[in-house]
């Protein structure tokens, strides 16, 4: 059962950590879009994912590496939708950070499976969405670089997670994408940012899925 403690103490940590990456988004974004409401919601979002995943995985690596890319996932999100774009600054030290908590855990617990399944889901969805992109375009470098980053993360997971993650994202992009056509705010040629949508989709998917990793 997860301490009370640790959920109390987790959140505090989300909403420090949602203050922190704040000042860290406005060094990042080229434009200031966001009034200090949409702040102040960010943060607060932060901290109440937080308290979700403490509640979900109590104390364990996992707690901190999926943490940790919520964290991340929150100020990518809100760059993506104001620049569409997800900055390598950002995106490429994540990788390192996960390697080296998944990593650290299949050394402690002996859970090679679990790390050659993760990597091989970074392999996969990398490849997977570079493909896409020189195929058909309408991903950026970006979004390939996020796509390995959730591989990664879902592949520690489950293999199931990793593809209900991935479709669950893909499924919301392309509803809400019908949405706006059908109310007439974008065109069918009008680029949309894929990043929010990949990040719902495996946040949901650790949240809710029934089995845990």
């Amino acid at each position: 059962m997860t301490s009370l403690v640790l959920i109390i103490s987790w959140a505090a940590l989300g909403v420090l950590s949602g203050i922190l990456l704040g000042l860290l988004t406005r060094t990042l974004l080229r434009t200031k879009p966001f009034s200090r409401w949409s702040w102040m919601v960010a943060t607060v979002l932060t901290g109440l994912l937080f308290t979700a995943l403490a509640w979900r995985l109590n104390w364990s690596v996992a707690l901190l590496a999926y943490s940790y890319l919520t964290a991340v996932l929150v100020p990518l999100v809100m760059i993506d939708l104001a620049e569409q774009r997800l900055p390598g600054a950002v995106v490429l030290p994540s990788y390192l950070v996960l390697a080296t908590a998944f990593g650290a855990d299949a050394v402690l617990e002996s859970s090679y499976d679990q790390l050659l399944r993760s990597v091989t889901g970074m392999a996969v969805l990398a490849a997977a969405y570079l493909g896409l992109a020189l195929a058909v375009g309408g991903l950026g470098a970006g979004d390939v670089k996020l796509a390995g980053l959730l591989g990664l993360a879902l592949g520690w997971w489950s293999w199931t997670a990793l593809f209900t993650g991935t479709f669950l994202g893909w499924l919301l992009a392309a509803i809400v994408r019908i949405a706006l056509r059908a109310t007439g705010r974008v065109k069918s040629d009008d680029p949309m940012p894929l990043g929010p949508f990949l990040a719902l989709g495996a946040v949901a998917t650790v949240l809710l899925s029934a089995t845990g990793p």
